[in-house]
């Protein structure tokens, strides 16, 4: 009796923690933004987060580097802790930072307020807003600013993010 109940314990627990969301951990607005001052908002403001509160599993991946004088970066994929994957690009001339954010699943409410977070981090004097289904957060008169849009898949949820012209 007492193997049966053991047995039917072992295969019913594992299904509580399979639908379970990953838990996004909060940025701290006052911190990130006093950290972009210090580096004259040359890092992106994700990547930044990620750094303070994941740790990384990789190097830059497939990084590719501006053609001209000093060589820099301007595009690469690092891996953090929980599968999380960030990329960035920003080659082109005038063209803005193009950034993803693949996290596992994530409760949606969670990431809505990380966004608008990590977007008040970063401040600008461009009125923000989302769209109905809050899927898509930007500048309200559709101009310049930084857009986000929420996409979900069977195993993660996905960020991606455009600041420019």
């Amino acid at each position: 009796m007492k193997s049966r109940i053991v047995l039917i314990l072992f295969l019913i627990i594992p299904l509580f923690g399979i639908g379970q969301n990953f838990e996004l951990k909060k940025p701290i607005v006052a911190e990130l933004n006093a950290e972009l001052k210090k580096t004259n908002y040359s890092q992106d403001v994700t990547f930044l987060y990620l750094n303070r509160n994941y740790k990384a599993e990789s190097e830059k991946l497939d990084v590719k580097k501006y053609d001209y004088p000093d060589y820099s970066i301007c595009a690469f994929t690092q891996k953090f802790e929980h599968g999380i994957v960030y990329s960035e690009e920003q080659c082109k001339e005038a063209g803005g930072i193009t950034t993803k954010l693949t996290l596992p699943k994530t409760d949606k409410k969670s990431i809505i307020q990380w966004v608008e977070l990590i977007f008040k981090s970063s401040p600008m004097d461009i009125e923000h807003g989302w769209n109905s289904e809050k899927t898509k957060f930007g500048p309200t008169d559709d101009g310049a600013g930084c857009y986000f849009e929420i996409k979900e898949t069977e195993n993660n949820t996905e960020i991606e993010m455009y600041c420019g012209c």
